[in-house]
């Protein structure tokens, strides 16, 4: 550990008279009661019962990894909320009933491999021309022609680029 990580930890345990944070190691994560159980990296008393969202039905909620490290920060000498994390196994905005994000370049690569099969299609029967007996044809050209061919998506047209997401590394 290096010495300017040893100072942080050392100055968030030390306690002013604006409350206090502790530099801690998750123990266990209990996501029925929204908290987790703590270990302060200073060996003092274990923490439990700490808070991982400020609303246990709504908001913005951040479930630590068991082993992560995080900053454990007292509202007062019996109530203590997760501040930061090292380390993050899941994310929840607003609840989770519409799962995970989009990896929006995967997205948007899809979307263009669709878009271009639409118009390998298109052009493909605008080419047809359909034998009738007893004599004459039929060209698709007029029945596809008022088609017109589908532009590529740009990533910027469905990206939100306020949140940012990746894979941890």
């Amino acid at each position: 550990m290096s010495k300017d990580l040893r100072d942080a930890i050392k100055k968030l345990n030390t306690p002013n008279n604006d409350g206090f944070s502790k530099a801690c190691k998750v123990d266990s994560v209990d996501l029925s009661t929204l908290t987790c159980y703590c270990l302060p990296l200073n060996d003092d008393a274990d923490i439990p019962n700490v808070r991982l969202m400020a609303n246990a039905n709504n908001g913005f909620l951040l479930i630590p990894e068991v082993d992560s490290i995080v900053i454990v920060s007292f509202l007062d000498s019996s109530s203590a909320f997760v501040s930061m994390v090292s380390k993050v196994s899941e994310v929840n905005l607003n609840g989770k009933n519409f799962d995970g994000l989009v990896k929006v370049q995967e997205l948007t690569d899809k979307l263009n491999n669709l878009e271009g099969l639409v118009n390998d299609l298109l052009t493909a029967l605008q080419g047809v021309v359909i034998p009738l007996a007893p004599s004459g044809t039929y060209p698709f050209a007029p029945l596809f022609g008022s088609y017109t061919p589908l532009i590529p998506t740009q990533q910027t047209e469905i990206e939100n680029p306020t949140i940012k997401q990746g894979d941890g590394n």
